[in-house]
C-alpha cells in the first residue's frame, strides 16, 4: 500500500505532459507556457527553462504541488531537479487527440521520509529521503496498430531500479487515452522487465518481518516454502522460473545481479487468453516466459510431493513459527 502511494506521487511529476494541450506555437517551450496558463495556480513552478526545438523543452528546479485530493491524505510539494520533454506529439494534441509518441525524463525527484499521511519511511525501513529519476519513451503507430514502449523506468537512487519495455499489437489510436480498454484487445509480441536491487530488499524485508514479529530469515523461509509448494507436477520451464525467484529471495541481503523477466510468446497472446490458462506450465509456455538471475541455484533434493495451496500456506506458517521460537530462545 505504501509503495502504491509513493509511486502515485512520483507519477504526478510526469503527468504534467498532459497539460500540453494548447494551440500551436513557435517552439516546445512556448507551447508549454501557453498550456500552463490553464493549470491550477501554483501547481507548477520552475526557475529556468529552455526550448528543445519545436517539440520539447527543459525545466530546471521545478516544484510540483499536487492539487487537493490528488493523492490520499495530506500531500506536500514535490521538488524536482529537472524535467526534460525531449520529444512530444504536438500535432495530435493540436487536433485534441492523445499523443502518439512522447519521450520524457524527470530527474532528481525528492521524496521525504513522510511522502504521504500515515507513511514514515524512516521508521519503516530507516530511509530519511529518496531521490528518484523517471523515464517514459513510447510510440504508437495507429496505421499498423502497434504500440512500442521503449522504456518505462523508475530509478530510486541507491535503492533499486525498475525498467519495463514491450511491444503490443492490435492497439488503436485511442490506446493512450483509454489504456484499460486497449489492453483487452491488444496482443503481446514481446516484453522485458528488469528489477535491479541496490539495497531496497535488505531494508524492506527486515521491516516487513518486524511488522509480523518474526525474524527476516523466517519470512524468507515462508516465501520459499510457498514456492516449493508450486513445484510438484510442473515442467522444466516452470521449475526454472521458481528456481530463479527462490534464489533471488534467498540473496535478499546482497543479490548477485538483476532479476530479469522476458516474454516472447510463440503466438498471439491476449489478456483474455491468459485468463483462461489453467496451469503455470500453460501460462509460461504461452507467454514464452523466462526468468533469469545470475545467482540461480538448482535445488538438490527431489521435488516435494504434491501440495495444495492450503498445505503450502500451513507449511510456511509452521516454518515461520519454528523460526520465531528459535529466535526467541536465543
Amino acid at each position: 500500500m505504501a509503495g502504491q502511494r509513493i509511486l502515485g506521487r512520483l507519477a504526478i511529476a510526469s503527468v504534467l505532459v498532459c497539460w500540453l494541450a494548447a494551440p500551436a506555437a513557435a517552439d516546445g517551450l512556448s507551447r508549454f507556457k501557453e498550456a500552463i496558463k490553464d493549470a491550477p495556480p501554483g501547481a507548477l513552478t520552475y526557475k529556468t527553462a529552455k526550448s528543445l526545438g519545436d517539440s520539447g523543452f527543459v525545466l530546471d528546479d521545478v516544484v510540483v504541488t499536487p492539487p487537493p485530493g490528488a493523492t490520499p491524505g495530506k500531500t506536500q510539494p514535490i521538488q524536482i531537479k529537472r524535467i526534460s520533454v525531449e520529444d512530444f506529439d504536438f500535432a495530435s494534441i493540436d487536433k485534441n487527440a492523445p499523443p502518439n509518441f512522447a519521450r520524457v525524463r524527470v530527474e532528481g525527484i525528492a521524496i521525504g521520509a513522510k511522502p504521504a499521511e500515515g507513511i514514515d519511511l524512516s521508521q519503516l525501513a530507516g530511509i530519511d529521503k529518496i531521490l528518484a529519476d523517471f523515464q517514459l519513451d513510447y510510440r504508437l503507430d495507429p496505421e499498423r496498430k502497434t504500440m512500442t514502449l521503449n522504456r518505462l523506468e523508475l530509478d530510486l537512487n541507491g535503492l533499486a531500479r525498475v525498467e519495463l519495455s514491450m511491444v503490443l499489437d492490435g492497439v488503436g489510436a485511442d490506446a493512450v487515452g483509454n489504456p484499460d480498454a486497449a489492453m483487452n484487445d491488444a496482443t503481446l509480441r514481446t516484453a522485458s522487465f528488469v528489477f535491479e536491487d541496490r539495497s531496497l530488499l535488505s531494508k524492506v524485508l527486515p521491516a516487513a518481518a518486524k511488522m509480523q514479529s518474526i525474524e527476516p530469515d523466517a519470512l524468507v523461509k515462508m516465501g520459499k516454502v510457498l514456492l516449493d509448494g508450486l513445484r510438484a507436477g510442473q515442467g522444466a520451464a516452470t521449475l526454472a522460473v521458481l528456481d530463479a525467484v527462490a534464489s533471488y529471495i534467498d540473496d535478499y541481503k546482497q543479490p548477485k545481479g538483476s532479476l530479469r523477466i522476458t516474454l516472447n510468446p510463440p503466438g498471439k497472446t491476449s489478456a483474455a487468453a491468459f485468463a483462461a490458462m489453467k496451469s503455470a506450465d500453460d501460462a509460461i509456455k504461452a507467454l514464452g516466459l523466462v526468468v533469469s538471475y545470475a545467482g540461480t541455484k538448482t535445488p538438490t533434493p527431489a521435488a516435494p510431493a504434491a501440495q495444495s495451496p492450503a498445505d503450502a500456506v500451513a507449511a510456511a506458517a509452521a516454518a515461520a513459527a519454528a523460526a520465531a521460537k528459535a529466535g526467541a530462545a536465543k
